[in-house]
């Protein structure tokens, strides 16, 4: 079923991208953490569906900032090696749990890895 957007959400939603691409861009990483709780509160989607549409829309900014750290060689390719083969690997087993999982413990499960990020991040500094 198509949802007829209002102009509040395509406003807001084209706002929130920009804001998403420059934190993306600018920290490394981050987009999809802030894409699903913006979906969820702008077009009011599902978790699933919030999960889902966030990782394709945080696809191409994610090209676009390797392209220019590549460029700018600010890229450890032995790391990347090593780390891609486990995300790639971690991505297709998550795939496969998001279609299976509850909308509930989705929800909490995501918070969990968010407040475990915060948490890390103080910490680790």
């Amino acid at each position: 079923m198509k949802q007829k957007l209002t102009k509040l959400q395509i406003f807001g939603g084209m706002i929130a991208g920009v804001f998403v691409g420059f934190i993306n861009g600018f920290l490394g990483a981050g987009g999809g953490m802030l894409v699903v709780p913006l979906l969820r509160l702008i077009y009011k989607q599902k978790p699933k569906v919030a999960h889902a549409t966030a990782v394709l829309i945080v696809l191409p900014i994610c090209i676009v900032s390797s392209v220019v750290y590549m460029c700018n060689s600010v890229v450890k390719w032995d790391l990347l090696w090593q780390v891609l083969i486990g995300t790639i690997i971690g991505g297709l087993i998550g795939t496969f749990l998001l279609c299976k999982l509850k909308n509930n413990f989705i929800v909490f499960l995501f918070s969990l890895v968010m407040i475990g990020a915060g948490l890390f991040m103080i910490i680790a500094n």
